[in-house]
């Protein structure tokens, strides 16, 4: 009996159990938990997996895992987008685990005496907290959806860096950020919430120190993924420093117009 596809409908030749045109498996008994329960296994535990050699690679050999799947090779490692969805589910335990423990409201606190110790004053300690309790709040609870809109950012700026034809267009750029700044959430996020629970004042001094080294693991990759040297590398480290700034303050240029635009707008048709 002829087998097709069920998702493509190309033919799937005897003793075979993937369809040679779309990759899909065959499957001839209904769905069990015993086969969820294996694919689950297969994809995440165990050091043999896809996720901990998509998670180790990404260190050892980025260039196999990104320039990897842009050339087609996604056996092995998890795509780009799902380890990218990974990374926002770990972001939401961090905001649950936070959240429920208390520790926000700490963090918030720590915040506050620190600016006490820089002597600001009492009119600018009531606008930090009204900033915090106002969007402070609204930032933590929908960092997840701030870290899809940092990856086209860091994607454009990236693009300007490396311009040319030999380098990633903005769509090959997108795909390296899915894997790097997932990465960097994956593993730093564990720390974060540990350091959080046992040192809540240190959180004032987690930037300094992660920012710095998620910065210089992106370089790392592109230094991998397109072979340059390191004046090269350093060269290029500076630009993007240069690129991203520019970027930034071009779009906090382009809000501030907007914010008077719409205020203007608002004040004729009498709505304030």
């Amino acid at each position: 009996m002829e087998r097709h596809c069920k998702n493509c409908s190309e033919l799937i030749y005897a003793g075979k159990n993937f369809c040679s045109g779309c990759g899909a498996k065959w499957l001839e008994n209904r769905i069990t938990i015993k086969q969820v329960t294996r694919d689950f296994s297969d994809l995440y535990l165990g050091i043999d997996t896809k996720f901990a050699r998509t998670l180790i690679d990404l260190f050892n050999r980025p260039e196999a895992v990104i320039t990897g799947y842009m050339n087609g090779r996604r056996v092995n490692y998890m795509d780009a987008m799902r380890y990218l969805l990974l990374a926002l589910f770990v972001t939401g335990i961090y905001t649950f685990v936070l959240k429920n423990t208390g520790a926000f409201d700490n963090i918030i606190a720590s915040q506050e005496a620190a600016y006490e110790q820089l002597n600001y004053s009492d009119e600018q300690l009531a606008m930090t907290k009204k900033f915090n309790e106002e969007y402070g709040q609204y930032f933590f609870d929908f960092q997840g959806f701030f870290l899809l809109l940092t990856i086209p950012f860091l994607a454009l700026a990236a693009r300007i860096t490396f311009w040319g034809k030999t380098y990633f267009n903005f769509t090959e750029q997108m795909v390296f950020y899915m894997y790097t700044y997932g990465q960097s959430v994956i593993v730093t996020t564990p720390f974060t919430i540990l350091i959080i629970l046992i040192f809540p004042k240190a959180v004032l001094y987690l930037g300094f120190v992660s920012f710095p080294l998620i910065y210089l693991y992106n370089m790392y990759c592109y230094k991998r993924c397109f072979k340059l040297d390191i004046k090269t590398t350093i060269l290029k480290t500076l630009i993007s420093f240069f690129v991203i700034l520019g970027l930034f303050m071009a779009i906090i240029f382009v809000g501030f117009i907007i914010g008077i635009i719409i205020g203007i707008l608002l004040k004729a048709t009498g709505l304030i």
